[in-house]
């Protein structure tokens, strides 16, 4: 055999493999950059809290169907919840449900926006859903977090 020949059977055999590792080194990265966007933008929310104050008063002067005193009594707890699912994703523990509560949390965010009529809000959080719902559908791919290891079976 020679080594053109050698060379595409090796090549035959390990690309798909190669194309495998990327995958799953891609989502973790994905994952966990998208756990520290969370993360960074609940502490920052956290540390100018009265500034993150009025802009919920400013969103909720001029919604017009997501006008509710439960929404606007949860609406100050958003940079806590924030930062619990970006710390889940990060470490990797309860990934699958840390990303649906994600998905629920930015897709409600994209629509109380743009009933408010902050486009361009909605629009980061429509990425940020989308971003979301990905990592949620290729959680096939979650081989290097906590949870795919099973301590205990």
């Amino acid at each position: 055999m020679n080594y053109k020949m050698r060379l595409k059977f090796a090549c035959k055999f390990k690309l798909p493999f190669l194309h495998m590792k990327f995958k799953i080194y891609l989502y973790s990265i994905a994952r966990v950059s998208f756990g520290i966007i969370l993360v960074l933008s609940s502490i920052y929310n956290a540390v100018k809290y009265s500034g993150f104050l009025d802009r919920l008063d400013r969103y909720f002067s001029q919604v017009t169907i997501f006008d509710s005193n439960i929404i606007e009594a949860m609406a100050p707890l958003v940079p806590f919840e924030e930062f619990v699912i970006g710390f889940f994703l990060i470490l990797g523990m309860f990934t699958k449900k840390a990303l649906i509560a994600s998905t629920v949390l930015f897709a409600f965010f994209t629509l109380f926006l743009l009933d408010a009529n902050y486009w361009f809000c909605a629009g980061i959080h429509l990425f940020l859903c989308i971003v979301s719902i990905v990592l949620l559908r290729k959680n096939n791919y979650d081989v290097n977090s906590i949870e795919s290891y099973r301590v205990f079976s």
